[in-house]
């Protein structure tokens, strides 16, 4: 079946579809972070991206494309946390200072 952007019930069912979507992915996140564990995994990948630094290595265009790859994975995840509920990174990232005392 072939998708027609000018007929009502195509365009409906896809908006659909990417809703149900959507909604999966906010319920998983927020089912990874109702688990200290997962808050705590989640916390370190985050961590791992470097999606707050920078991703610049002066001479290394390699590295440099490399280093806004992960950051850009960081982002991503960031991103669906945020969607899948505002006091999600608050959460992260409270439990995450607690750990470094």
């Amino acid at each position: 079946m072939t998708f027609n952007p000018h007929e009502y019930d195509d365009v409906s069912e896809r908006r659909a579809r990417r809703k149900a979507k959507a909604t999966q992915e906010q319920t998983d996140i927020q089912r990874v972070c109702a688990d200290p564990a997962g808050r705590r995994v989640l916390a370190r990948i985050l961590a791992m991206t470097g999606r707050e630094l920078s991703s610049f290595s002066p001479g290394d265009p390699l590295a440099t494309a490399f280093r806004e790859g992960q950051r850009s994975i960081g982002i991503a995840l960031h991103a669906q946390i945020i969607n899948a509920g505002d006091h999600l990174p608050r959460e992260i990232l409270a439990e995450n200072v607690q750990s470094d005392d």
